[in-house]
Formats: structure tokens, sequence, C-alpha cells
């Protein structure tokens, strides 16, 4: 399973190394205090909403496979598709009159998402043992 699950893995460790590079360009580029602390606040209440998401889909069950959850969060259709659509807004960006907030929604975008899928792979041991959530083989 390993095969399947580390190259996911490192696929969006690399996504979320660029949205951290998208990070860093927003507050290269002076934006204001107040626009670079609200698009970091909303992009780690995104991360906090989107794992507290797909964590729900498990709290009834009594066990899991092994490799559900993490697989579960690795491919996301809803992650995929908005990191997807993060990727395009920002490769479509006309650099000479653009507004912050295409630049904002692009990071909000890919850096919500890459890091909920990473955290949400850390976390869910936790989470099954709060939960009492047995796993199988």
């Amino acid at each position: 399973m390993g095969l399947i699950l580390g190259p996911a893995v490192l696929a969006w460790f690399a996504v979320f190394i660029y949205s951290l590079r998208l990070g860093y360009v927003l507050i290269y580029k002076n934006m204001s205090v107040l626009t670079t602390v609200s698009t970091f606040a909303i992009s780690i209440v995104g991360m906090l909403a989107f794992m507290t998401y797909g964590y729900r889909q498990f709290v009834n069950n009594t066990s899991v496979w092994a490799f559900e959850i993490p697989s579960y969060f690795l491919f996301s259709k809803i992650a995929f598709i908005c990191v997807l659509s993060g990727f395009l807004l920002n490769y479509y960006i006309n650099p000479e009159n653009s507004s912050e907030f295409l630049r904002c929604l692009a990071f909000v975008l890919i850096f919500m998402f890459s890091a909920g899928v990473l955290a949400s792979l850390g976390g869910h041991e936790a989470f099954l043992k709060e939960f009492d959530i047995k796993t199988t083989h």
C-alpha cells in the first residue's frame, strides 16, 4: 500500500511547499497587514473545516480499514478540484493588472487543502484513539 500512498503524500507535500512559496510572495508584495492576516486566518480556518468535515465521515464507525482515513484525504476529489482551481487561477492571473483578491484566493485554495490533507494524515491516529475506533488489516 505504501507504493500507492507514498507518491501521493509526496505530491501533496510538493503542493504544500508551493503554497508556502505563494504565501511568501503575497507577503513580499507588501500587502496591507489586514489583508495578510485575514488571508492566512481564512486559510487556517478552512484547513480545520476540511479536516473536521473529513473526520466526521468516520465518527460513527466502530472499525475502519488501516488505510481508509489516509486514503480518504489523499484521494479526495474536493481537495483535488479546489487545488487544481487554485493552480489554474494562479497560472492565468495577469501579473500587470491583477487584483490582490485573486492572488489571495489562489493561495487560500492551494494552502487550505494541501495543509489539510497533510495535517489529517498526521492526526488520524489521535482521532481513532479519541473515538475508540479499531483498525482492521
